[in-house]
């Protein structure tokens, strides 16, 4: 029954019996009544929930959504910052340990569906949990595994960027005219600043200890991540707006995103669409809501 809904959805149609069935014992059917809030502003739930029978309401971005609509083939959360039942409804969720089937790791038995230390990491960051299990799974297909030794340069200050990376294991640290900036860990990501802005890196990533990273070309990069992160609006709800058109805005955001409030809404405005389009990247990162706004 579960495999039978499970397959109306975008993300688990192209799937094999043998996945659906895996994703299905990760999975389960939710009655809620009318007029309840499954999901409330500002919080957040695990997992990944999707409408298999009813009507709702969604908020950020707004839409009434029914079971039969094609809306409804993709996820309500994550993607969604509230929803509330219109009548009666029944939810598939599909609890985010399941992605493990999802990643192609075919090896897995039952009692070891669980993920990996640097899966959870990078699954679990808020960027990450905005998009649904098909996705990851289109991700994680796609990434090109590649070994590294010590002191061996991941990305080098001032070369053209062509990948988006994800660091699967060992250490690195990120240096910027000879100053360290940050270290990464299993589960990190780094490289989109360079892919957004159609430039050149701005920081080298130097290994500390031998490893694997992982590496998605720019144009899927774009289809997979940016494109559904990024949302350019010509009009918006009402939002606080972050200026980005000043020289040194972009750095100045990054030092002070975690100070924003979570429970509002962002729009960024000024700049180059590329400047707009990475803060609006970033504060995703952080988990705040925001878009970036046309303009001429």
């Amino acid at each position: 029954m579960i495999t039978h809904l499970l397959k109306r959805f975008e993300a688990f149609e192209a799937l094999a019996t043998a996945e659906l069935s895996g994703v299905a014992r990760h999975t389960q059917v939710i009655g809620v009544p009318a007029n309840r809030w499954v999901l409330r502003e500002g919080r957040t739930l695990s997992g990944s929930y999707y409408l298999a029978q009813g009507r709702v309401r969604l908020f950020s971005p707004a839409a009434v959504v029914g079971h039969k609509s094609r809306d409804a083939r993709s996820p309500l959360y994550p993607g969604h910052a509230a929803i509330r039942t219109l009548t009666g409804v029944r939810l598939l969720h599909v609890d985010t340990a399941s992605a493990a089937l999802l990643l192609g790791r075919a090896d897995l038995q039952p009692e070891q569906d669980v993920l990996l230390p640097w899966e959870q990491r990078f699954l679990g960051s808020p960027l990450m949990r905005r998009l649904d299990a098909g996705v990851w799974q289109k991700l994680f297909s796609e990434l090109d595994e590649r070994p590294f030794a010590v002191g061996d340069d991941l990305i080098a200050e001032g070369e053209r960027a062509s990948d988006f990376l994800v660091l699967k294991s060992g250490r690195a640290t990120v240096r910027r005219d000879g100053q360290t900036l940050a270290h990464l860990m299993p589960g990190d990501f780094f490289g989109e600043d360079a892919l957004i802005m159609n430039g050149r890196r701005n920081a080298t990533v130097s290994a500390l200890e031998a490893g694997v990273v992982l590496r998605l070309p720019k144009d899927r990069f774009v289809a997979l991540l940016l494109d559904r992160v990024v949302r350019f609006v010509e009009c918006s709800e009402a939002g606080i707006n972050l200026d980005v058109g000043e020289p040194g805005a972009l750095a100045k955001l990054r030092q002070t995103m975690t100070a924003l409030d979570p429970k509002q809404r962002y729009q960024v405005i000024g700049g180059r669409p590329e400047e707009r389009a990475l803060a609006t990247f970033i504060l995703a990162q952080q988990g705040l809501d925001a878009w970036a706004m046309e303009e001429d």
